[in-house]
């Protein structure tokens, strides 16, 4: 059985960790390891089980804990190749050990234990920013947050997971209305910020009824958004019809499904 966690989502952090068969993976270390350890130990899954991180991209969100995991559980990081070749003084400040970061191409699996890893460009204001397709038996995970417009090739892979973790961030009416300057509603509006309820919406109607089997509607801005305006949206205009929780800010999720093999 796969079994795996929503450790937390939203501007405070982000984690998720998927587990199979005495190995699991962390998607980001958006939190301290002592708050990583302490909602690890909340699932059903072994911390020490962890073969490393995979990170989308270096907002201190998704990032932060990263050098110090490495550090102290002297357990690799995985990143995207461009990273360490174009940004390597902005990794550099995560202070993770060069014996211990390892990179990845976009559209290259990669293998962790039993887990095949695909990584794929997002459209985010952090340089280099991925999604993430990871394959477990007949299974596929999908993580697609952090960016603010999904093209062709993100649908293509967001559309085979059977589990999707995908952005909400904000709703269009509540960003509009807020205390934020302009600029940064532009920002998080923009091409290269956040996808909104409206977004993913949109997105999971134009998906099968097949997959994605469940989603995880994910990193709800706890400034312009509100669970109960993303389920006001999903009641009045979603018409995909799959299992879906909306994850409320920091909270933590659980969930398990088999591998598909039988």
């Amino acid at each position: 059985m796969i079994r795996y966690s929503v450790l937390g989502s939203g501007s405070s952090g982000n984690s998720y960790i998927i587990g199979y068969n005495r190995g699991a993976i962390l998607i980001d270390a958006g939190y301290s390891l002592r708050e990583l350890r302490r909602r690890v130990a909340l699932t059903d899954l072994n911390f020490e089980d962890i073969h490393g991180v995979c990170i989308t991209h270096l907002h201190p969100d998704h990032a932060r804990g990263a050098g110090v995991f490495a550090r102290q559980t002297g357990k690799s990081i995985y990143v995207n190749a461009n990273l360490l070749e174009k940004n390597g003084a902005a990794l550099a400040k995560l202070g993770i050990p060069a014996h211990l970061l390892r990179t990845f191409e976009c559209h290259q699996s990669f293998d962790l234990g039993d887990f095949s890893i695909t990584a794929y460009p997002t459209r985010h204001d952090s340089p280099h920013s991925v999604g993430f397709s990871v394959k477990i038996g007949q299974r596929i995970f999908g993580i697609l947050t952090d960016t603010g417009s999904i093209d062709t090739e993100m649908q293509a892979y967001a559309r085979e997971a059977d589990i999707l973790f995908l952005e909400a961030n904000y709703d269009w009416p509540m960003l509009e209305n807020g205390p934020y300057p302009y600029w940064l509603k532009q920002r998080i509006s923009g091409p290269h910020g956040h996808l909104s309820n409206d977004d993913a919406i949109n997105f999971l109607n134009s998906c099968s009824v097949q997959t994605p089997q469940k989603v995880y509607f994910c990193h709800l801005s706890k400034n312009n958004n509100h669970p109960d305006f993303l389920e006001q949206s999903c009641n009045s205009s979603l018409i995909w019809n799959g299992i879906r929780t909306i994850c409320h800010h920091g909270a933590q999720y659980c969930g398990s499904l088999d591998t598909g093999d039988n």
